[in-house]
């Protein structure tokens, strides 16, 4: 097995089990069928991008974290934490400086 189809299924599993999600009930949120969800887990099959959305989404995830090394979430946590406060950052920035213009405004 690859090293790609090692990190999406130790990845799927672990989330997957964190939820409390058996294998039916992640197949039932994908629209998915057990098998394949089964198959994906050993190994046996690699989902399409349309799949793999599907079980991201259906595990809370974005698609990447889905390979994700281990050792490397921490700093895929971290990044994603400042792009968040990057984000609210300059929406507020955006929001009081529009304020400004108004109040100001001949």
């Amino acid at each position: 097995m690859e090293k790609l189809q090692e990190l999406l299924v130790i990845n799927m599993k672990r989330a997957r089990q964190e939820l409390g999600y058996s294998q039916m009930r992640l197949a039932e949120l994908c629209n998915l069928s057990t098998g394949f969800i089964a198959d994906i887990e050993t190994g046996k099959k690699f989902p399409s991008a349309s799949s793999l959305q599907k079980i991201a989404t259906a595990l809370g995830l974005k698609p990447y974290q889905l390979f994700v090394d281990q050792e490397d979430i921490g700093l895929l946590e971290k990044h994603d934490l400042l792009t968040s406060l990057y984000k609210e950052l300059k929406d507020r920035i955006n929001m009081d400086l529009e304020e400004i213009i108004k109040r100001y405004q001949i």
